[in-house]
């Protein structure tokens, strides 16, 4: 099943509330090099530019964030560890829905994600991404 902004509009998502902390550190000049503008998520390839921030979860999955979604979605609860990551708390409520089949989500620019059969489809604002089943369900509380 292919996922398009256009389906997104009729599908019946509801309100959850992010409860894990995110460990985020900014992206540098240095790691665009590294990962060529790209980090290789559980989900698929996600690029990013100088200035988007990298976010690891619950089970060490890692994730670039959009700046301007992150300056105004996130709150830090601690300094930065030695290799430069804070603890955050997400603000506000995500839209979620459980999809019961394998998807496939049109990201933009020719990017892709991939769910399997049980995972979330997940949105705010105008970011959308996919979380593994078993992530979701130990990080998202409904509301």
């Amino acid at each position: 099943m292919l996922i398009t902004n256009e389906i997104m509009k009729n599908l019946p998502f509801q309100s959850f509330r992010k409860t894990s902390f995110l460990r985020v550190r900014p992206l540098t000049e240095k790691d665009y090099q590294q990962y060529n503008g790209v980090i290789p998520t559980k989900e698929g390839r996600v690029p990013f530019v100088v200035g988007d921030y990298l976010a690891r979860g619950i089970c060490d999955e890692e994730w670039p964030i959009p700046g301007h979604f992150f300056a105004t979605n996130y709150q830090r609860f601690s300094e930065p560890d030695a290799e430069g990551f804070c603890a955050y708390r997400a603000l506000g409520t995500r839209q979620a829905l459980q999809i019961p089949i394998h998807f496939t989500l049109y990201y933009g620019n020719d990017t892709f994600l991939t769910g399997n059969s049980g995972d979330y489809l997940v949105r705010s604002g105008d970011q959308v991404w996919v979380t593994e089943k078993s992530i979701f369900e130990h990080s998202y509380q409904r509301v």
